[in-house]
């Protein structure tokens, strides 16, 4: 059992409400659109337990769901129009919030317990739940969540409130009209702003009162506690692929942190290292009289700063490695789990009669009555077989299409390696010419030692005049440099300084050959 036993509420603004949303919420199905539904491995709408779904009525009462004549989106609009709420027009590219859209729930252990206390719930798509009997908790909490929302927004106000049992876990689906009375006249009218905010920020304290005054009044009489809030409006949904698509990009770059932070763990363990053999060089010069006691305590001291300095950058990225290596072990598992789109075959349940010889055998004709006999059962038992096969059909062909959607996916990810690969390959070509121009130019004794000159001033942060090689006015300029990046590791300042040496020597080189040509 899950301990982290909270409630939830998350809402959403709606600007419309259709009829599609509303038969859904109302269950106003038959049998072939509860099939289609259920075809989306996503889905789980038992059949045997839509029975056991409720709703609270405008009466504050327990109800059967959809026992209303009027469907849910007319007394929404019925009620905006008692309102006086006009839409913008059509062609407006926006248009004003005219409901919220509540969802309540919980601890998924938690509600089935408040549901159908200790019966045995088959929460297998197609598995007979028809002997499970709703319990009073479920009744009462409801309740208590309806009560909850009329004294917040107005029991007139409350348009549908539908409590879900046929689902994993059992939840709430409420409708309600955000009502507030206009600064001049006094007048009720459809106001959003009044009841969550005017901006993102009002509405994400708005939304931590509502977390904070849900379980106050109902949340902790049933063991739940408090919900998480979500900052802002400013959420998105995904559909199971998008969040195994958003799952896979993060856990890739949470790959990339990760191969980053031991790089530079590496570099900064080799740098230390370094810093701790110069000590003992130090303290060995001290030993031989090859260095005064001055020099000896100056240089001493220098080293321990720098071997402290970068040891604290170790321990820094000691820790974000092991945080950014949890990330995405977590990550790894997440997208273990969202994978599996591919349901395994079902033990299918089909009730049936086993064939029985149900009358006496004639005293003459026996061999025609065990021919009849014989038909009979072998009638029946092929359309047993018949019935098992269709079940399992079914079950294959939703694996098939699974499996199909898997393999696009996959096969779009291939396409994208290989161009990747592709780009590399080339990139890797192009680094090694450039990494062969420059060993051949560094054979040139006298280019080899400009650039080494120029190198290591610049990782002195020194200015560097660079003659430009040719004749007329000043023939020396200051070299452009903007020096050491905050966030450049040492090794990759050196790399830089190094390959910026070069381009200006051998640029200059060049610039005499033409002048000379």
């Amino acid at each position: 059992m899950n301990t982290d036993i909270k409630q939830a509420m998350h809402v959403e603004a709606g600007k419309s409400f259709g009829t599609a949303e509303a038969n859904e919420n109302e269950r106003r199905w038959n049998d072939d659109k509860i099939e289609r539904k259920n075809q989306d491995p996503t889905n789980h709408y038992d059949k045997s337990r839509m029975g056991l779904n409720f709703e609270i009525g405008p009466d504050g009462k327990i109800h059967p769901l959809g026992y209303q004549q009027k469907s849910l989106e007319v007394r929404l609009m019925d009620r905006l129009a008692e309102l006086g709420w006009h839409p913008f027009k059509a062609d407006s590219m926006i248009q004003p919030n005219c409901c919220a859209r509540f969802i309540f729930g919980g601890n998924h252990d938690r509600t089935l317990e408040m549901a159908f206390g200790d019966q045995a719930v088959n929460l297998d798509k197609e598995a007979d739940n028809s002997q499970l009997h709703r319990c009073p908790e479920i009744e009462q909490w409801a309740k208590d969540v309806y009560d909850w929302c009329a004294r917040r927004y107005g029991q007139e106000n409350i348009i549908g409130f539908q409590v879900h049992l046929d689902e994993s876990s059992p939840h709430i689906h409420a409708l309600i009209v955000p009502v507030g009375q206009r600064a001049k006249s006094g007048r009720e009218c459809v106001m959003w702003s009044a009841k969550f905010g005017k901006n993102r920020y009002e509405y994400g304290r708005i939304l931590r009162e509502m977390h904070t005054s849900l379980y106050e009044e109902v949340g902790s009489k049933y063991g739940l506690e408090r919900g998480d809030s979500i900052e802002g409006r400013h959420v998105s949904h995904l559909s199971k692929r998008d969040y195994i698509r958003k799952l896979t990009h993060e856990a890739k770059q949470a790959e990339k942190a990760v191969k980053g932070l031991q790089s530079m763990i590496r570099r900064l363990e080799t740098q230390i290292l370094n810093y701790k053999s110069q000590l003992d060089e130090v303290e060995e010069k001290l030993a031989s009289g090859r260095i005064t006691l001055d020099k000896y305590d100056a240089r001493k001291a220098d080293l321990l700063k720098l071997i402290t300095e970068y040891q604290t950058k170790l321990d820094d990225k000691a820790g974000k490695l092991q945080a950014k290596e949890q990330e995405l072990d977590r990550m790894t598992r997440d997208m273990e789990r969202a994978g599996r789109i591919a349901q395994p075959f079902r033990n299918h349940r089909i009730d049936f009669d086993p064939p029985r010889i149900t009358t006496k055998p004639p005293m003459f004709g026996v061999d025609k009555w065990l021919d009849e006999q014989n038909r009979s059962i072998a009638s029946r038992f092929v359309k047993i077989v018949r019935q098992i096969e269709a079940l399992y059909r079914k079950d294959a062909e939703q694996q098939v299409q699974a499996v199909q959607r898997n393999a696009l996916v996959d096969y779009q990810e291939l396409k994208r390696l290989q161009r990747e690969n592709v780009r590399l390959t080339d990139l890797n070509e192009n680094q090694t010419t450039l990494m062969q121009e420059f060993l051949d130019q560094l054979a040139d004794p006298s280019v080899r030692e400009r650039i080494f000159t120029i190198a290591d001033a610049l990782i002195g942060g020194q200015l560097v005049a660079v003659s430009s090689g040719g004749g007329g006015g000043n023939s020396n300029s200051d070299l452009r440099w903007d020096g050491r990046r905050p966030d450049e590791e040492e090794e990759a300042y050196r790399r830089r300084c190094l390959l910026y040496a070069k381009a200006i020597v051998i640029g200059n080189k060049k610039s005499s050959m033409k002048r000379r040509l």
